[in-house]
């Protein structure tokens, strides 16, 4: 086929292609999936039961058969599955940092050819939101859902009795070292609760503050013995040794019941746990931008939202209208009110709702700290990876191992999962 004709027929295709995402409706009846982590609270699922419901009103030639799960892991694992069996999972919500593991699963396509037809889309989101969204081919795989990041808590409670306010709060490491000793010396006990579960994501802000970053050049490696790492592990070692921070087994979500009932002054946790404190309204608490090392830094977390590969055209239309009506400011304002994480578009910020949270002092130095976050680590079999991390961290902290020692064994095992 002479080259012209070919060049010809793929601009053909092309604008097709875009019209069809961009005009198109759907003639017959057509069913889609919507896996999503909602099922460990009621709360939530009852959400997005009536945000389908909302949805399938204004759309009646579509069914959203609802798939809530557990967990982060049971969500990934789902789409797995159907993966695996070469069927369609329909729209997914997966922890972020899964988009190179569903790249390489084949589980998911990119947006791209969606988002040539609708251009001033990707303009809704809050751009530092987007930083977890590409693959290294640079195309679009995960759409911003929902965001948090690490922040520290403190119960103001327990600091005006060690003199500190509001106004005078720790910005670095050893202010914050400094702090805790005087909590200690006059309680007799550790100050500061590293929550369980997730410490990993924690720790990736401390390295950040370090001024480094737990990937390497590209998507496909680590970076875990950098100096900035072993600075970061190294402190926190510090701070159990001291016996200023002390560990407990639980779910991550206990560490946000033990912050509000007040058995902790200080507690490094998501950005997502503030709305629960505020129901709570038990103590006198607050957050603040995390104390820098070098820098100020957070790394984003929380999910995208992901469409599925194995999908008909009729399917892809379908679930890129749900995925825009996710995306929309009254349901953004929706999700975040009742989860506490942050919108991921710019009008939600504008919402009255949203926007008288975000004027309460914790709330509105959480939006503060934005201006400090980075991309969170992204590579390929992420929980394998994060398993390895988590055995370093609990090396140094509890077997009291070098933190370089523990930290390259971790570079040294994460490489079969890598190559």
């Amino acid at each position: 086929m002479p080259k012209a004709i070919r060049l010809f027929k793929t601009v053909v295709v092309f604008l097709l292609s875009t019209t069809l995402y961009a005009n198109s409706d759907i003639s017959t009846k057509t069913q889609i999936k919507l896996i999503v982590p909602s099922g460990v609270t009621s709360d939530l699922s009852r959400l997005y039961l009536d945000i389908i419901k909302n949805f399938e009103k204004k759309h009646p030639n579509i069914n959203v058969e609802f798939h809530p799960q557990n967990s982060y892991e049971d969500a990934q694992d789902t789409v797995l599955h159907f993966t695996n069996q070469h069927k369609s999972a329909g729209v997914s919500i997966v922890e972020l940092s899964q988009l190179p593991t569903l790249i390489k699963s084949n589980s998911i396509i990119a947006f791209d050819k969606f988002l040539k037809s609708d251009k001033s889309f990707i303009n809704r989101f809050i751009p530092k939101f987007l930083s977890n969204s590409y693959g290294n081919d640079k195309k679009v795989y995960g759409l911003p859902i929902f965001r948090s990041t690490p922040i520290i808590y403190y119960n103001m409670d327990r600091l005006h009795k060690i003199g500190i306010s509001k106004a005078n709060l720790p910005q670095t490491w050893q202010a914050l070292k400094s702090m805790l000793h005087k909590i200690k010396n006059m309680t007799g006990k550790a100050p500061l609760l590293l929550a369980s579960e997730w410490y990993d994501w924690l720790f990736e802000s401390f390295v950040v503050q370090s001024q480094g970053s737990l990937n390497g050049l590209d998507y496909g490696n680590v970076d875990f013995n950098s100096s900035a790492a072993i600075e970061a592990l190294s402190f926190w070692k510090e701070l159990k040794d001291e016996g200023l921070m002390v560990r407990r087994k639980g779910s991550w979500k206990s560490a946000i019941n033990l912050i509000a009932h007040g058995k902790y002054p200080v507690t490094y946790y998501s950005t997502a746990g503030m709305g629960k404190l505020l129901e709570e309204n038990k103590i006198d608490w607050t957050t603040d931008i995390m104390p820098k090392n070098r820098v100020y830094a957070a790394s984003v977390g929380a999910a995208s939202i992901f469409l599925s590969n194995y999908m008909s055209p009729d399917e892809e239309i379908a679930s890129w209208k749900l995925v825009k009506f996710l995306l929309s400011q009254s349901q953004q304002v929706k999700i975040s009110l009742a989860s506490g994480y942050f919108p991921v578009i710019k009008s939600a910020f504008e919402h009255e709702k949203v926007k008288k949270r975000y004027s309460l002092p914790p709330f509105k130095k959480a939006k503060e700290q934005l201006a400090f976050t980075h991309p969170k680590i992204m590579v390929p079999h992420y929980s394998k990876v994060r398993v390895i991390l988590k055995k370093a961290i609990d090396r140094s902290l509890d077997e009291a191992m070098d933190p370089q020692k523990s930290l390259t064994i971790a570079q040294q095992e994460v490489q079969k999962w890598l190559e």
